[in-house]
């Protein structure tokens, strides 16, 4: 994607070791299995600044790469994972935190505990914010953790204290956005911390219906039945409904045509819809994400989980 790549360059032009920097903390309620977060601000004194400031440029750095989010692709080392920030949960909380009115400051001690988020705001003259976040995996508490930058609530405000154990944030960033789009460090922990799981949930939901409309299945709720909540096939579906084949007819026929060449064992009804069961449904979902592939090399066949597409004349 361009348009990836386009950010991602003009990120890393950008001198961020003098950007300003405002900290926050989120937390987060499940409520029906959606998100509720609730943003504060914290008041930080200039070497915890600088400290953030440093963890966020020095990620930038690093990274040169950006290759657009699939739902099966593993972390890739230095490299990123990007996606708009509109289809994401923290689109809502970015909005909250560039609102006229500004969140409200944490004023004591026990308003950090139990803290979901924490989101350092970059800011540099006549360029869009960069917010760059990490995930508190346990909530704040004291437990000594390697690499990690300690503080504590002094006069309202988080105080740098060296090695004391107070509150912790280590080094690392799980992702971070800038105009418009999110570029992903950690995907474990982008996916938990901004409640993706409902997202493929309702990926699910939203794609049987269209599966019933367009009378792709015998029995299109059997999908709902048989994916159910693992995550595995969550994956996949959401993964399908994002490449969009199912509604090529042509990539419809030539799939019926070539299961039936090569033995793939597929079933169709005799109205010719896709019939599945338990027993086939990892390969129904993989045929239709169109990740079987053959090797041009040597003719080898191939089932994949992650695939990028080459260019023209690639």
């Amino acid at each position: 994607m361009d348009e990836l790549k386009n950010t991602l360059d003009t990120i890393k032009a950008i001198d961020w070791d003098s950007a300003s920097v405002s900290f926050f903390v989120v937390k987060r309620k499940l409520i029906q299995r959606s998100a509720k977060y609730d943003i504060f601000h914290v008041n930080v004194d200039e070497p915890l600044r600088k400290k953030l400031r440093g963890i966020t440029s020095g990620k930038i750095k690093k990274s040169n790469v950006a290759i657009e989010y699939d739902f099966n692709t593993v972390d890739l080392d230095d490299n990123l994972l990007g996606l708009p920030t509109a289809d994401t949960d923290l689109q809502a909380i970015l909005q909250t935190l560039q609102d006229d009115e500004d969140p409200p400051t944490v004023d004591q001690y026990e308003a950090l505990l139990g803290s979901w988020l924490y989101i350092a705001r970059l800011d540099i003259k006549d360029q869009p914010p960069l917010f760059s976040a990490r995930r508190v995996s346990e909530g704040w508490t004291t437990k000594k953790v390697m690499q990690l930058i300690n503080m504590v609530f002094q006069n309202n405000m988080l105080v740098d204290l060296g090695e004391q154990e107070i509150f912790r944030i280590d080094g690392k960033v799980d992702f971070f956005t800038y105009d418009g789009f999110i570029f992903i460090a950690d995907k474990k922990n982008f996916e938990t911390a901004l409640n993706f799981r409902e997202g493929m949930e309702r990926n699910r939901d939203e794609i049987v219906k269209e599966f019933s409309s367009l009378g792709l299945f015998e029995n299109a709720t059997a999908i709902s039945d048989l994916v159910g909540n693992n995550l595995r096939h969550l994956r996949r579906l959401s993964q399908v409904k994002k490449a969009g084949y199912y509604k090529d007819p042509n990539f419809l026929a030539n799939l019926r045509k070539v299961s039936e060449e090569d033995g793939w064992g597929i079933q169709y009804s005799h109205e010719g819809k896709l019939l599945v069961t338990e027993d086939d449904i990892e390969t129904v979902l993989r045929v239709l994400n169109n990740d079987r592939l053959t090797s041009k090399i040597n003719a080898e066949n191939f089932d994949v989980d992650v695939k990028h597409k080459l260019g023209a004349g690639g």
